[in-house]
């Protein structure tokens, strides 16, 4: 049995199907042995090439099966087959920034951390509709950045947003940039490289333990029992996280 996921990033059982970027194809292999089956979402031909297909730039989850797409990157039967109703961001979501920004926006379920300026209309209707507190930043690529452990804590690169968040009563682990492979001419991010597979297990994206501050993170990650699964031989990778959708119920 499978139910939709409750608070978007944090699942509460093991993840049973997610969104992810389609070229991905080692990140899908893997997540698939996981046990993990995966709803691809094609590449947006209005993006770069770095973040074409990463799924926290096409796509947002409010929870309960409700999730806004950019675009018809996926089709709708593959969604509804799992009770998942897709709704669609009105306007283009392309390059440069910030036209990009307005999906990639982090739910911890206690807030939405945003640059609201540029995020979906539709995101922030729904904030108001249920009460949820808006915490705004100036970094445009809020999701990329956070890599969101439990409501209470969140490790990122971004110093702006550590600092920001810790006024909330954010536990945050700042980490050191530059360990982690976007593209060859860009470094990418932490939230990108990460993603909640269960309640007690964080997804990496290749060789965590390549990175400077991996022994800060292991030990973060151990404060609230949650085992980071990583693959050694390949480089640790931005691929825009996935979008967690169903859980196991037991």
């Amino acid at each position: 049995m499978i139910r939709h996921i409750k608070i978007p990033n944090l699942p509460q059982k093991v993840v049973k199907h997610c969104l992810i970027g389609k070229k991905y194809t080692d990140e899908i292999k893997e997540l698939n042995e996981l046990g993990i089956e995966c709803f691809t979402l094609k590449a947006n031909p209005l993006l770069e090439d770095e973040i074409n297909s990463h799924s926290d730039i096409l796509a947002f989850n409010f929870g309960d099966g409700q999730i806004l797409l950019n675009d018809d990157s996926i089709g709708e039967e593959e969604l509804k087959s799992i009770g998942v109703t897709p709704v669609y961001y009105k306007n283009k979501i392309c390059s440069p920034y910030p036209n990009d920004i307005a999906l990639n926006v982090a739910f911890t379920g206690r807030h939405i951390i945003c640059n609201s300026s540029y995020t979906a209309t539709e995101i922030k209707e729904f904030t108001q509709k249920n009460n949820i507190e808006i915490i705004n930043t100036k970094q445009g690529y809020s999701k990329c950045n956070l890599c969101i452990v439990n409501e209470t804590a969140v490790i990122t690169e971004d110093k702006g947003l550590a600092r920001l968040l810790k006024k909330y009563q954010y536990d945050v682990l700042l980490i050191s940039s530059g360990d982690i492979y976007l593209s060859d001419k860009h470094y990418g991010f932490i939230g990108g490289a990460s993603c909640k597979i269960a309640n007690d297990k964080m997804y990496f994206s290749g060789d965590l333990s390549s990175h400077r501050d991996y022994k800060s993170i292991v030990s973060f990650l151990d404060l609230y029992n949650i085992k980071p699964v990583y693959n050694k031989s390949r480089r640790l990778t931005d691929f825009g996280g996935i979008i967690q959708l169903t859980e196991k119920t037991y």
